[in-house]
């Protein structure tokens, strides 16, 4: 194994502090406080419920800020099997 493979991918610092936020800001935005606020009639635009709008714009922004941080910090990088029968080396 090349030294890249052997060492641990190493988190930056502040990583744990970012996803603790996204786990935070997605709470608030689920809460049932705020939600109440957007449990009103259809509107006037398309005719759908403001909660239905809210609720697919909050989800699609926490999925869209956890896509980010992903792709920041470099994303899912799984050490790869040299022989391809399960990572395990014959000897």
């Amino acid at each position: 194994m090349t030294p890249q493979e052997q060492a641990p991918a190493r988190e930056a610092p502040g990583d744990a502090d970012r996803l603790v936020a996204l786990c935070l800001l997605a709470a608030v935005l689920f809460s049932p406080w705020l939600l109440r606020i957007f449990g009103g009639e259809a509107g006037e635009g398309p005719g759908w419920p403001p909660l239905y709008l809210y609720l697919f714009g909050a989800w699609a922004a926490v999925i869209l800020l956890v896509a980010l941080h992903t792709e920041r910090r470099g994303g899912n990088r799984l050490p790869r099997a040299r022989d391809g029968a399960g990572g395990q080396d014959e000897a």
